[in-house]
């Protein structure tokens, strides 16, 4: 009796859990897109709400979206350090990082020590992590050269081919700075314009950037 061939189904990666976190804040800022237009009618329809914006919805909405791309950039490379380190072992870069989140001879020597070294050595680089901004894409490039991935941000356009992502997101988060530190007023103190197609557009492509750097940092390890 001849034997059954079976199909070999490939495993699908599950995402990281930095990304599982971005889906849900990302979420939360496509959902003020969607109440900026029932929020203006109501202050259309109100005497005493004439002062208020809901434009500043839209704003809110680009803040938290980049804020959740820095966040998963700087999450992400936490939770694949110590796997990448078991795996690969150290280099140059990351040996500096080390230095820098303050593991010296001596703090090596003390962790050798402990019963848990790798949780330890994560805590450090987590720490170390805070005090980083991951938003621009040439810092986001500097932080992964850890992992060995040269040009990390342009390795992801190209996965997802879009030869203007990268240019989308610079645009994305210098808007963010106007609006985080000017209140997004132009020279003459008016209100820069913005539309929910515009806000929305900038967060896809947000989406895209990072599902692209996650599918990467999957495939490497």
């Amino acid at each position: 009796m001849a034997k059954k061939k079976t199909k070999k189904t490939t495993k699908k990666k599950c995402p990281t859990k930095a990304y599982l976190a971005f889906e849900k804040t990302i979420e939360r800022s496509l959902n003020l897109i969607v109440l900026q237009k029932p929020t203006e009618s109501i202050i259309r329809a109100s005497k005493t709400n004439k002062h208020v914006d809901s434009s500043d919805l839209l704003r809110a909405a680009l803040v938290l979206g980049v804020a959740a791309m820095d966040s998963y950039f700087t999450d992400v490379f936490a939770e694949r350090f110590v796997p990448y380190l078991k795996k690969k072992g150290p280099n140059k870069v990351m040996v500096g990082l080390l230095e820098e989140a303050g593991l010296g001879v001596e703090m090596a020597l003390q962790i050798m020590t402990m019963q848990r070294p790798y949780r330890r050595i994560r805590t450090l680089v987590e720490g170390s992590l805070e005090k980083r901004v991951t938003q621009k894409t040439h810092d986001i490039d500097k932080l992964f050269l850890a992992f060995g991935l040269k040009d990390f941000s342009e390795h992801v356009a190209r996965l997802k081919r879009r030869k203007t992502l990268l240019a989308s997101i610079r645009n994305a988060v210098n808007r963010r700075h106007k609006i985080a530190h000017d209140g997004d007023m132009n020279s003459h103190g008016k209100l820069n314009p913005i539309t929910p197609r515009d806000i929305k557009h900038k967060l896809k492509d947000i989406v895209l950037f990072v599902s692209g750097a996650d599918e990467i940092l999957q495939s490497q390890l």
